[in-house]
């Protein structure tokens, strides 16, 4: 069973979210303030965490950036009655995954596809951060595996990898001291 937490502000939102997640499919974990959820969210696993923007001792904004600093990677859905646009943008910017308005029409169904649309990208962003940080290196030449467009790949120097994935990384060699002992004898 999926595992949620969710905190808000309003009661009856809770009630109503908690009847929509269990329904999902999804076991509710509810705490009354932000410092709550923030223990929770670092402590256990969740598959989702549903917030509201004016919740008690820490506000869902507050509560977005301690996880994100702390690089929890839950996504998080914020369930807010603000028609601000400029809230909803802020607390995507500091890392929200989306954002659903409480006089949604159809709101279970609307927060269940707007759920299961945040986990299955925080999903496919865990496997590309996982992708990106094992490379493929040849155990002899030491050249880099680059998939380039199309599924093409093509074996390239560190140098060119770098080039080609950040572009503006300037490279300088040096030699390490065993390096030093090992090819240059004279040297001490």
């Amino acid at each position: 069973m999926k595992q949620s937490l969710l905190v808000h502000e309003s009661p009856s939102i809770v009630r109503t979210v908690t009847s929509f997640l269990e329904v999902g499919g999804y076991e509710v974990t509810c705490v009354k303030h932000g410092k709550a959820a923030l223990q929770n969210v670092t402590g256990l696993k969740y598959d989702i965490l549903v917030t509201g923007l004016n919740i008690p001792k820490m506000n869902g904004l507050e509560l977005i950036e301690n996880i994100r600093i702390r690089n929890n990677c839950v996504p998080i859905v914020i369930l807010s009655n603000t028609e601000s646009v400029e809230t909803a943008v802020e607390a995507m910017r500091i890392g929200a995954d989306d954002f659903v308005a409480e006089k949604t029409e159809n709101l279970g169904k609307a927060l269940l596809f707007v759920i299961e649309r945040a986990i299955q990208l925080k999903r496919a962003e865990r496997r590309l951060q996982i992708y990106e940080s094992n490379l493929p290196i040849c155990m002899h030449c030491k050249k880099i595996r680059y998939e380039r467009e199309h599924n093409k790949c093509a074996w390239v120097s560190i140098e060119e990898y770098f080039n080609q994935k950040m572009s503006g990384v300037d490279f300088s060699h040096g030699i390490c001291p065993e390096c030093i002992k090992k090819y240059h004898s004279d040297a001490e």
